[in-house]
């Protein structure tokens, strides 16, 4: 037994020869492995393997470390020793630049992180840059490095921005959009009128590009300063002075060179002379000259309402110029102020006054083209004694008021006409003989009364005139 244990052959097991294979996180190598049985990864956490077929492998690095990968071939098996290494900054630096391919992106390393800067053409070309890079986001991730994506759109609104830039007098406007989906157009345009023709462009062509909360944010800067000037005539006129003052408005007649003639009276049918081409008539309206049909420039009000002043049918009440900056208000009055008590605690009276007269408050705003849009309210009130309250011993009046309020949009320089105020006042004269005049019941015989009714309409005519320097 001793002699054959001698002299048998040994039982060895053969142990394979390992491969090495050698990847950075995020690489991949591919190994041919001819009629392939079967393939193990000892830690599939640090290398991925995935067969093509029966004939090759591909191996992947996913994090740092190593392991051992089993292949069964015909051949017999073969033992690999997987090494996954940190990818460097460097390399997915070149491997994100490869795959960039927009000129005007650039690829940068910071400290451990990858930042993406530029301006790309379109909202698409971002969404594709996105997509581009996510696909190194898992990469990044595994070697613990940061990649910022600050790329931004070139020209968000690409019809709108074509637009724009095509023009010499919006070619320095910018429209960009922030996190919160907001637009911001920013830049220089040569004035006011110019700025809202391009929010009103910017308006209609962002509704693809807005976030449901989102607004569009003006930053325009103006190279000159625009003002609104607002030329009021107040006129007290009668019944006589408000049909010629409807009736001459639009009879007008105007002629190529730009005269005008006023015509035959046409109330309460009328044409309107702006209508239709080479300055054809155009449609029939009928109803109140002073509501219906168009407004007509100053030029035409000038001779109608001089005439209505010179005939006595009418007296001039003011005639302010207001100057504001577009958007904000003004206001003026013609009257006074009345003093009313005013309770403020017990036994505790305040005076407080009360405006009333003429008064007239205008807020214009200019609008793309050249328009100018007025918000209008005109106010007529009177003192009222005989509806008055009784407090103290002193009479407070009460006040008659009629006021109105609209929104008119026109061209620099047409003219606003409003009516329809009525003014009405009541007054009683009394004759007597002193002492018997007031006896009772006989003291009707020795005083006479006499009654004197006014009404009268307040018209108002406005003109909006751009002003800027």
């Amino acid at each position: 037994m001793c002699v054959t244990a001698v002299t048998a052959p040994p039982f060895v097991v053969a142990a394979d020869t390992a491969s090495p294979v050698n990847l950075r996180t995020g690489e991949s190598t591919v190994i041919a492995t001819p009629h392939l049985t079967r393939v193990a990864v000892g830690d599939g956490k640090i290398a991925g393997v995935m067969a093509v077929g029966n004939t090759e492998i591909v191996v992947s690095g996913r994090s740092v470390g190593r392991t051992t990968l089993l292949v069964w071939t015909g051949a017999g098996r073969r033992t690999y020793d997987v090494t996954i290494s940190e990818q460097s900054l460097d390399s997915l630096q070149r491997m994100m630049r490869r795959a960039i391919t927009d000129p005007d992106v650039h690829v940068d390393v910071v400290d451990r992180s990858i930042v993406i800067n530029g301006a790309v053409a379109t909202g698409e070309s971002l969404v594709h840059l996105g997509e581009v890079v996510s696909h190194f986001e898992p990469v990044a991730a595994a070697g613990k490095f940061t990649i910022v994506n600050a790329a931004t759109v070139a020209r968000p609104l690409g019809p709108l921005q074509t637009e724009l830039a095509g023009s010499p007098a919006t070619s320095d406007v910018r429209v960009d959009r922030d996190l919160k989906g907001n637009l911001i157009v920013s830049g220089q345009v040569p004035d006011r009128s110019m700025a809202e023709h391009v929010l009103q462009r910017v308006r209609a062509l962002a509704g693809p590009y807005l976030a449901i909360d989102g607004k569009v944010v003006d930053r325009l800067e103006t190279a000159t300063i625009s003002q609104v000037s607002v030329k009021v005539y107040v006129m007290e006129v009668d019944e006589t002075a408000l049909r010629q003052l409807g009736v001459n408005l639009q009879s007008a007649t105007f002629n190529a060179n730009g005269t005008y003639a006023l015509g035959s009276p046409q109330f309460p049918v009328v044409e309107s002379p702006n209508a239709g081409s080479n300055n054809a008539a155009g449609p029939i309206f009928p109803g109140r000259a002073l509501t219906i049909g168009a407004f007509f420039r100053s030029i035409t009000l000038a001779p109608t309402v001089n005439l209505i002043l010179q005939n006595g049918h009418g007296r001039l009440l003011s005639s302010p110029d207001l100057v504001t900056m577009p958007g904000k208000q003004a206001d003026f009055l013609v009257g006074g102020q009345i003093p009313i008590p005013v309770a403020t605690g017990p036994q505790q009276i305040a005076i407080q006054y009360k405006d009333f007269g003429v008064k007239l408050v205008v807020t214009p705003t200019i609008l793309g083209e050249g328009n100018v849009e007025t918000v209008i309210a005109p106010e007529v009130s009177d003192l009222d004694f005989q509806d008055g309250v009784s407090l103290n011993g002193f009479l407070v009046p009460a006040l008659k008021t009629s006021r109105l309020s609209t929104d008119v949009v026109t061209r620099a320089g047409e003219s606003i006409v409003m009516g329809g105020l009525l003014r009405r006042q009541e007054q009683r004269f009394v004759d007597k003989i002193p002492g018997l005049g007031d006896l009772p019941i006989l003291g009707k015989l020795f005083r006479s009364t006499r009654y004197q009714n006014s009404q009268t309409d307040v018209v108002f005519v406005m003109t909006p005139q751009i002003l800027t320097r």
